[in-house]
């Protein structure tokens, strides 16, 4: 089975931000915008992706039409491995700061035995030392559906800068591997907008915060 559409949503106001800050703690929604995305890598090459933004620029959805990684009897070896590296434009004001604290996503895995398939989210801040990351990993047989969340603990969340408004880096991968040769596996991510229900999604979720220096 095969999955031919994925997508990334990012929103800084919506239900995505579960550990809501206190009113003060949180910039008012009007002056946070997401006005740019920039995307390239093996599972999302020129052309392979749509970008669009909800009217207040706060949330914005990344769908590709070819983000599946494969591994299997004459597959070529360059299809074990996918990734997608995006950058984001937001525009928020001086005294803030966000980080990314956790993932929800929904997704499909096709996975014989003796293969094994990682699924990592990773994030960082241009001119910002440190990096986070998100990850979770299936092991065959397995063949479903997958729904679950990950969450970072606080010690390792990663803030965006106080005082200039910076660009967010995500690189999110797939990979498979085996220890068998003759078996077969496939792992592929949906990511639908979070305001619509019953649907395949990933959402990163968003927590804000007064700067204390």
């Amino acid at each position: 089975m095969k999955y031919s559409i994925s997508a990334l949503v990012l929103g800084f106001f919506a239900a995505l931000s579960v550990a809501a800050p206190t009113p003060d703690d949180k910039p008012d929604g009007k002056d946070v915008s997401i006005t740019d995305v920039k995307y390239g890598g093996s599972g999302c090459k020129a052309g392979t992706a749509a970008v669009s933004h909800s009217q207040d620029l706060q949330t914005v959805t990344v769908i590709f039409d070819d983000y599946q990684a494969n591994i299997g009897p004459g597959v070529p070896f360059a299809e074990k491995n996918k990734n997608c590296n995006l950058n984001f434009k937001i525009n928020y004001p001086q005294g803030y700061q966000y980080t990314l604290y956790k993932i929800d996503y929904t997704g499909y895995a096709d996975l014989q035995k003796g293969i094994t398939a990682n699924q990592q989210s990773m994030y960082w801040f241009a001119g910002i030392d440190g990096r986070a990351t998100l990850r979770s990993t299936f092991y065959g047989p397995y063949s479903k559906t997958y729904t679950f969340t990950d969450t970072l603990a606080t010690q390792l969340w990663v803030w965006s800068p106080c005082g200039a408004s910076t660009t967010l880096n995500v690189n999110t991968m797939l990979s498979l591997s085996s220890n068998d040769a003759k078996s077969s596996g496939s792992i592929s991510t949906q990511v639908i907008d979070t305001t619509v229900k019953n649907k395949y999604y990933a959402a990163y979720g968003v927590s804000w915060r007064r700067c204390t220096k």
